[in-house]
């Protein structure tokens, strides 16, 4: 197989160097690794810039046979060196990869990719879903029933709160046994649960090939999702003018953040196939 990238994009949502979404472009494999801002930062580094960077490092040197439990065996192992060093909890990350060799798709984490334009979007980890709906319900408190007028800013302050604590308790959901409601793929030292290991062999005659981070797809409407980095970018400008609290449009965990373009860190790949 000869897997050829024609378009590409990779920024994070404040257009600076906090990105922790990486790309990685290899003779044998082609990728999009997603760093979790939840991670803490490890000397001074955020966590989540960590552990994509240490992912690339691992694709670096993946033989072209290797298979999606060597590569997440050997990331997985990278990650808990870090842990050990730093004597701390190890930063997480989610990736999608092609395989050229074995002509493959892996997925660990929340991805997105299409395979001739059809998209395989995954629903929001079950943490987030839970969250936005807490969300949702306190917004919707705030504005109708609450005795007490309060300001959009103090709102807007009371849910950071609640989102701070959440977002430090998402780690312990990270490949959690199967019978956790919460539990959610990710690469990080605990090794990722067989169920969360995702592989599927490219369909015999596959033209063409998408890989994502979450941050691209402003949908979550099982196969729609952007043709091209002009369509993605035009999605995620509708919905940050028409629903920038992300509460109907596109409900999401949190809203828009202050000096961001983009909802969340965003990379876009496209790849034709020949076979």
């Amino acid at each position: 197989m000869h897997a050829r990238i024609i378009e590409k994009f990779c920024e994070g949502k404040y257009c600076d160097n906090r990105n922790e979404d990486r790309l990685f472009e290899g003779e044998n494999h082609i990728a999009v690794i997603d760093g979790s801002s939840a991670a803490q930062p490890i000397a001074g580094q955020a966590g989540g810039i960590l552990a994509a960077e240490s992912i690339v490092n691992i694709l670096e040197e993946l033989a072209a046979n290797a298979t999606i439990v060597e590569f997440e065996r050997a990331a997985s192992e990278a990650l808990a060196r870090i842990a050990n060093e730093h004597g701390v909890a190890s930063p997480y990350a989610a990736a999608v990869v092609l395989s050229i060799k074995r002509n493959e798709v892996w997925r660990i984490g929340d991805c997105p990719f299409a395979i001739d334009g059809v998209w395989n979007i995954p629903e929001h980890n079950p943490h987030e879903q839970t969250f936005f709906s807490f969300r949702q319900m306190m917004m919707s408190g705030y504005r109708r029933y609450s005795t007490a007028e309060l300001a959009s800013m103090d709102q807007d302050a009371r849910i950071a709160d609640v989102t701070r604590d959440w977002l430090a308790m998402t780690k312990n959901w990270v490949n959690a046994d199967k019978d956790d409601p919460f539990a959610f793929a990710a690469i990080d030292e605990r090794r990722t649960p067989t169920h969360f290991k995702e592989v599927l062999p490219l369909p015999q005659g596959t033209r063409s090939l998408v890989l994502a981070s979450d941050g691209a797809v402003v949908s979550r409407d099982g196969q729609k999702g952007p043709r091209g980095v002009k369509e993605m970018l035009e999605e995620i400008a509708a919905v940050k003018k028409s629903d920038p609290s992300c509460l109907s449009l596109f409900p999401y965990w949190r809203d828009f953040l202050e000096g961001t373009q983009f909802l969340d860190d965003t990379t876009f790949v496209a790849i034709t196939i020949d076979q």
